[in-house]
């Protein structure tokens, strides 16, 4: 990728005893400049993570997005397009 955008935010967090459940709206936009000219895709969607205390901090045990809506070259980055 030429340019790549990610951003997150409306974080929620619950938290109980050593865990912590965060979920967050989040959007990527991919850039990459190709011969087919369509040169971008956006993906929008949500983020579901846990996370695990351990020592003075905490520990990241689940990262998944969820999908909602995607938009563009689906095959962006894949040889020969």
């Amino acid at each position: 990728m030429q340019a790549i955008h990610h951003q997150a935010g409306n974080y929620f967090v619950t938290s109980k005893d050593s865990q912590a459940d965060v979920s967050s709206y989040g959007i990527a936009i991919h850039y990459l400049p190709n011969p087919s000219n369509q040169n971008t895709r956006t993906l929008l969607g949500s983020y579901d993570l846990q996370l695990t205390k351990q020592g003075q901090g905490r520990m990241i045990n689940r990262f998944k997005f969820n999908l909602k809506f995607f938009e563009g070259n689906k095959n962006l980055g894949t040889p020969g397009t």
